[in-house]
């Protein structure tokens, strides 16, 4: 076998094949061998049994010749007899020749015992013979007849029946041979078969030897191969031979070692952060759940701090992505001076660290942050300018907040966005905080089907004219009924449509409620109103808006001089598109425009005169209690005197006494709005209010 493994796999089966052929053609030498000797014997025989057959046939021929003329021997004609004297004499010759060439054929032994018996009666016969022919020489003819018809006949027959017994004995001498022969040929044919038998077992345990020696290193190399495809690059194949097969699995062998050392060296790469060294995310969720798990039970406390470096853009804008880099290597020198050997610590992305120390107690969390905000936030030089490094900190306690480090390092960067939405250098995850972003995340759903089934509702508040006391519009109001939660307030989901994108689908469902309502109005003959639709910044972003509207307006008959747009001043400014454009659009299609909550945004008074508005809202705020200060009044009746100036219809919103009534009455306000004329009311209460005050 370790003389097998050493040879090569083209060698071994080289050497299977030549033994095999090898076999194969011994058997066949040794088959034709044994057939051409069964065959010579059984030529022989036949030759033999012709010869035979021959000889006894020539035999009993010249026996007959003799007898006849024996006959003629007796005759008393001199002549007759001196003439078959000649034909006896050849008889017997011919008899001596048969007898020669029978004692040629037939075998030593028994055989050529019966032939000696032959001889003995033909010599019997000629010595009776003898006599006869010297009894007639003699004249003696009547001694001559009786020894003639008795003992030279008796003689002449016990020949011919010797021969006939000898034939009979060398005819069954010749079937005995022969079917010892037949008995050889089976066995023969036994043993060809028998070897054929051995020939094909051993050709078939060479062939099996042969294959198992090559089918099995080939099999462990396929199942090392797939093992190693699989990632398991510590797997190595064993190597039992020096062949093909070895040397591929070798080769295999150092193929794996090479790829593991290489995808290892990836993987440390991708693993670390090439600008700072520290680990990134995934190494530095590995070594937290690592150090999770090594605490001791007296150390089962651990804090995860977020770090965000602010205004990072702003140094890469400004000063370079090379300055931005300085400053973001100097970060990360800070916190491994903190933290190594003591916590894991990693870059997480752009500007963003974290770091988890296990700490004993909760509140040493606290300190630990701002220990850490004390040593990152420095002053680095760059090229002859200062910068200041400063940090946004979110943290989270373990296991309080969450049992993994994944879990909890989206605790802390959730914390750490709140601290910077709300402009602290500090926030701890608040639980309570996420439970509201799950409730939006569950509304956000919840108002797609919203808006498929109809679920949300159209309310309308309405506005007087303080000139004419009439009833001139109203601002259209949207409400959900929630099929679980109740009727919810805009201020739970507005905002949340607002930064989701969903506000588009809200501000069509409100138009085309709205322009529905005036159409109605309008087939009933009622007085005609305005309705007023607060649009969103992004919808101040949709340049098909103005022909959308158009169209809706178009479908259902309806005035485009009922319909109202209102955008905040706070929604003007915050448009990353100029608005003005889709403004000017909609005004050319008749539709009145207002501008709600002015004096919330920071507009300028230029800005304002290029706007293609109608109507200004004066914000709730402005209106609220300004009967008890002069100097409020004073600001209420500017603004409303810069809106009338501009040609603008001036509208206070949020009146809900008597005494503020009757300053923006004296302000000089046009329209009037709130809670002290009517709360919105859903369509049928307020078409039944409406009636109630005409």
């Amino acid at each position: 076998m370790r003389l097998a493994r050493r040879l090569r796999i083209r060698t071994r089966l080289g050497l299977a094949f030549g033994l095999l052929l090898l076999l194969l053609l011994v058997l066949a030498a040794l088959s034709a061998y044994r057939l051409t000797g069964l065959s010579a014997a059984l030529n022989r025989i036949v030759d033999d049994q012709a010869a035979i057959r021959d000889a006894v046939n020539e035999i009993n021929r010249n026996a007959e010749a003799v007898a006849r003329k024996l006959l003629v021997v007796m005759s008393p004609d001199g002549e007759l007899r001196v003439a078959a004297y000649p034909e006896i004499a050849a008889a017997n010759n011919r008899l001596d020749d048969a007898m020669q060439r029978l004692a040629l054929v037939l075998p030593p032994g028994p055989r050529s015992e019966r032939l000696d018996e032959v001889r003995q009666s033909l010599a019997d016969y000629r010595t009776s013979y003898a006599e006869v022919r010297r009894l007639i020489e003699a004249n003696d003819f009547h001694a001559a007849r009786m020894l003639l018809g008795s003992d030279t006949e008796s003689a002449l027959s016990l020949f011919v029946s010797a021969i006939h017994q000898l034939a009979s004995s060398e005819e069954r001498a010749g079937t005995a041979q022969a079917r010892e022969l037949r008995d050889q040929i089976d066995v023969d044919r036994t043993g060809v078969l028998a070897l054929c038998l051995g020939a094909l077992v051993a050709g078939a345990v060479l062939a099996v030897g042969v294959t198992r020696s090559i089918v099995r290193p080939l099999k462990r190399a396929e199942d090392g191969a797939e093992r190693i495809a699989q990632g398991q690059y510590g797997h190595r194949i064993a190597v039992n031979s020096d062949d093909e097969v070895g040397r591929m699995a070798r080769a295999m062998n150092t193929m794996a070692a090479a790829v593991g050392e290489r995808e290892a060296e990836l993987r440390r790469l991708a693993d670390t952060d090439l600008l700072t060294g520290l680990p990134q995310r995934a190494r530095f969720i590995a070594d937290g759940d690592r150090l999770l798990a090594s605490l001791p039970e007296g150390e089962r406390l651990a804090v995860l701090i977020c770090i965000d470096v602010d205004r990072l853009k702003a140094v890469n804008s400004v000063l370079g992505f090379e300055a931005g880099d300085a400053l973001l290597k100097g970060a990360a020198a800070k916190l491994a001076a903190l933290f190594e050997g003591a916590a894991a610590y990693g870059r997480l992305a752009g500007g963003t660290f974290a770091a988890l120390a296990p700490v004993l107690r909760a509140e040493h969390g606290a300190a630990l942050a701002a220990q850490l905000r004390e040593e990152v936030e420095h002053q680095l030089s760059w090229q002859g300018q200062s910068l200041d490094l400063s940090v946004s900190l979110g943290v989270a306690h373990w296991p309080e907040h969450a049992t993994d480090t994944e879990t909890l390092l989206r605790r802390a960067e959730e914390a750490m966005f709140e601290a910077k939405r709300l402009r602290q250098a500090v926030a701890v995850f608040n639980p309570g905080a996420e439970a509201a972003r799950a409730l939006h995340l569950s509304l956000l759903s919840d108002l797609a089907i919203a808006i498929q089934q109809d679920q949300l509702r159209q309310f309308l508040q309405p506005k007087r004219c303080l000139k004419t006391g009439r009833i001139v519009g109203a601002e259209a109001l949207v409400r959900w009924q929630h099929p679980q939660r109740g009727w919810l307030p805009p201020g739970d989901f507005i905002p949340f449509a607002e930064r989701s994108g969903r506000i588009r689908q809200i501000t069509d469902w409100m138009l085309a409620r709205a322009v529905r309502t005036l159409a109605a109005w309008t087939a009933a003959g009622r007085e005609p109103l305005t309705i007023a639709v607060n649009i969103s910044t992004l919808d101040l972003q949709d340049q098909a808006l103005p022909a959308r509207l158009a169209a809706l307006l178009a479908e259902h008959g309806v005035d485009p001089s009922q319909l109202q747009l209102e955008v905040t001043e706070t929604g003007l400014m915050a448009s990353g598109a100029d608005p003005i454009a889709v403004l000017h659009a909609l005004k050319s299609w008749g539709v009145r425009l207002a501008i709600d909550d002015f004096g919330t945004g920071q507009s300028s008074l230029a800005y304002l005169q290029h706007l293609p508005v109608d109507e200004l809202k004066i914000d709730r705020s402005f209106v609220q209690d300004v009967d008890r200060d002069p100097r409020r009044q004073a600001l209420l009746k500017s603004i409303v005197g810069v809106g009338q100036g501009l040609g603008l219809t001036v509208t206070a919103e949020g009146v809900e006494n008597a005494a503020e009534l009757a300053c923006v009455t004296a302000c000089g306000c046009d329209l009037l709005q709130g809670y002290l004329l009517a709360k919105p009311m859903d369509l049928p209460d307020f078409e039944r209010w409406l009636g109630s005050t005409g």
